[in-house]
């Protein structure tokens, strides 16, 4: 599956937040890295688009950072969630509840807007710790079908 712009533009959380329809480069520096592999691709900024909510609740909750739409040749279209660990020092510091915790909540953000989420969940680490976090998610995670990628293989496999 391929990053799709037109489904991720025409996203309904881009319609209602159309600011937090944000380029990926300027995403990943907010997220602490220094790589800006992409050009003119974008996704909704869930952070920021939670932030701006009128609801109380849903300012309360933890999210994954980015939301982008892939689809296949099919063009059967589902929802990637994305969390960048870029400014993760310590991978023995990943937390299963944290981790969890962000996948629930995004995915009731997301409830109701009709495309389905893939079920595979994408955190993104510096080439410095990505062993190490594989491992760890892997064994914190089991059930949760996290994906570790780096900037450079997220690029790679999704783009």
């Amino acid at each position: 599956m391929r990053y799709n712009q037109i489904a991720t533009e025409s996203h309904p959380l881009a319609l209602r937040y159309p600011k937090h329809l944000q380029n990926i480069n300027a995403i990943i520096v907010r997220e602490g890295g220094m790589i800006q592999p992409f050009t003119n691709e974008v996704a909704i900024n869930l952070d920021e688009a939670k932030r701006n909510s009128d609801n109380t609740d849903v300012k309360e909750m933890c999210s994954m950072d980015m939301l982008l739409e892939i689809s296949n040749q099919n063009d059967t279209v589902l929802s990637l969630l994305v969390e960048f660990k870029l400014d993760c020092k310590n991978a023995q510091n990943i937390s299963e509840k944290e981790y969890r915790k962000k996948i629930r909540h995004s995915k009731i953000l997301l409830f109701g807007s009709g495309i389905p989420i893939h079920h595979k969940y994408v955190f993104i680490f510096n080439d410095n710790l990505l062993n190490l976090s594989r491992r760890i998610i892997s064994q914190r995670l089991t059930n949760a079908f996290a994906e570790v990628l780096s900037i450079d293989e997220f690029k790679t496999n999704y783009f």
